[in-house]
């Protein structure tokens, strides 16, 4: 291994001395460029990446993140001037999880209330109401910030000051603007639980008074500003959803018996929007039960007289005869008797919320079946059966079970058989082919332009340099001369040079004449023959010397 390391080292040397000085300032320069480029993939290959723990932080948390860092020994890296903290991606994990559990993570991210950690003794009370302002923002940004598809997020409060019971405070208001993750939109519901969030975490705070503008400045909280209109949104909402829940029921349900793709429902629901407060009395005389009975009796005995005669004055008079007395006897019986009876009586208290549905209109569309049937020559013919009268009535009796339906309310369902027609796809397949056509062969005309190029580059800039480092300007002896002296010496007789020697040695014909410098050409032959095999010309030179003649 060692004498071929050797050889080869030999052998570069030699070659390295027969190019000029321009191939061999070519061949450094290419070495080096060579060499460049392999240290600098090294480098890139061995360099640490980095990827982002905590971005944007503000600058007063920043030294407590770096602190953090350094006592655990944790490579780290500044990016955007210090409001992102990098670190290698095999320590993103246990890093998060070490420092959240050391410092939560209200620490980091936004200020919040940490913000009154540090108490200063010449704080002002206004320096104190700013603070507080800020706190509550921070606090704010973080919550929101915990959805997935918001990216960040800055809200602003405007609150004015309190006032003295006799005078009238301004209403606090809050702008939100949230920056969106990329492929992403906000729902209505999130915007309403944005809204909602930062008017409950502000005292006095209508949720009318929020605005939720995201990073285009495309207001979405328009709808919360106007109580009707958000209303009317929910509804619109709430019936659209109770529609195709109803028809997702239906079709779930037919789907089983007619086949995939073969109905169509469609339902039109009334939903009340009223909310109803009754108060219901309901008494049930049938039910009625004695509750209480209460009984009084009362008895005389007795004996009086009673006078009798001419009543009035005449009894009175003078010599008016002795009327008399009548005696009888009288006996009373009293008797009072009273029932209490008790009747049931139900009191309800009726509250109806909106969103009830008051009636249900229901249309379905029910394809029939088809066979195929083979021809005797081979063909397929496709063979259309529509419903019967049965399969349809037991269809509307599935779906009055399945949207519950009610004929009080004035419940509608009706279901007809017509045949589907295919849609035909040909015209759209064929463009769809010729776009796949057209992508196949802009791919392979756009490789074919990178080969072309490689090969080009190799055949016009590679190759060239490469002869023109490894081609000589002094061609091989051997080449250069005949076979015999006899040869050469007719070459020389006849164009008075020899071949490729005037570009070689162009000072030979002038300081060496004919005789000599085929004697120098000859020697170097000779030296060279004995450079590549010692072992024969040792041979040679023996038996030379051991000749008598």
């Amino acid at each position: 291994m060692r004498n071929f390391i050797r050889n080869l080292i030999q052998q570069f040397n030699g070659f390295y001395k027969t190019l000029t000085p321009t191939k061999r300032v070519s061949i450094v320069l290419v070495s080096l460029i060579v060499m460049t480029a392999f240290v600098i993939s090294i480098m890139m290959v061995s360099s640490k990446r980095y990827e982002n723990l905590f971005t944007n932080v503000p600058t007063e948390q920043l030294p407590l993140i770096v602190s953090k860092l350094k006592d655990k020994n944790i490579p780290f890296e500044l990016r955007d001037g210090g409001k992102t903290v990098a670190i290698p991606p095999e320590l993103l994990h246990s890093t998060q999880m070490l420092i959240m559990t050391e410092a939560p993570s209200t620490k980091f991210g936004q200020l919040g209330f940490e913000i009154f950690d540090k108490q200063n003794f010449g704080t002002t009370s206004y320096a104190q109401k700013i603070n507080y302002q800020r706190a509550i923002q921070g606090e704010l940004m973080r919550a929101i910030n915990t959805l997935d598809v918001v990216r960040s997020s800055k809200v602003l409060l405007a609150l004015p000051p309190k006032k003295t019971f006799l005078e009238e405070g301004g209403q606090p208001t809050a702008s939100v603007v949230v920056d969106i993750q990329e492929g992403k939109n906000l729902t209505a519901e999130q915007v309403r639980g944005i809204t909602h969030l930062v008017a409950s975490s502000v005292e006095g705070l209508d949720p009318a008074k929020v605005t939720v503008v995201d990073q285009r400045g495309k207001v979405l909280s328009k709808n919360l500003s106007d109580p009707a209109a958000a209303a009317s949104s929910d509804f619109l909402e709430h019936k659209q959803k109770t529609e195709r829940s109803i028809e997702e029921k239906i079709e779930s349900v037919l789907e089983k018996v007619v086949g995939t793709g073969k109905i169509i429902a469609k339902v039109d629901a009334n939903v009340s929007n009223q909310q109803i407060t009754a108060v219901e009395e309901l008494v049930d005389a049938d039910k009625a039960a004695v509750r209480s009975i209460q009984s009084s009796e009362e008895t005389l005995a007795g004996n009086r007289t009673n006078p009798v005669g001419v009543p009035g004055a005449r009894a009175n008079l003078p010599g008016a005869a002795d009327a008399g007395t009548v005696g009888f006897s009288q006996d009373v019986k009293k008797e009072l008797k009273t029932t209490n009876y008790d009747v049931p009586k139900t009191i309800r208290n009726i509250k109806e919320s909106p969103g009830a549905v008051t009636r249900l209109s229901v249309a379905v569309l029910v394809d029939g079946a088809t066979t195929f049937k083979t021809r005797d020559d081979g063909t397929v013919e496709e063979v259309y059966t529509p419903r019967t009268a049965e399969e349809l009535q037991k269809y509307e009796s599935l779906v009055k079970s399945a949207i519950g339906f009610k004929a009080e309310r004035g419940d509608s369902v009706s279901i007809e058989n017509i045949k589907f027609e295919k849609e035909d796809f040909t015209e759209a397949n064929r463009s769809l082919n010729q776009l796949e056509r057209r992508k196949f062969i802009g791919y392979l005309a756009y490789w074919s332009v990178i080969c072309l190029s490689l090969i080009l580059f190799f055949f016009i800039v590679i190759r060239p340099f490469m002869r023109w480092i490894t081609d000589s300007f002094q061609e091989s002896i051997d080449d250069m001369l005949p076979k015999t002296i006899e040869e050469l010496e007719q070459i020389q007789s006849s164009e008075g040079t020899l071949p490729g020697m005037t570009s070689a040695l162009p000072m030979l014909e002038e300081t060496l004449d004919p005789d000599k410098a085929e004697s120098e050409l000859l020697r170097e032959k000779i030296m060279n023959l004995i450079d590549q095999n010692n072992k024969k010309a040792s041979h040679a030179l023996s038996l030379w010397l051991v000749r008598k003649d």
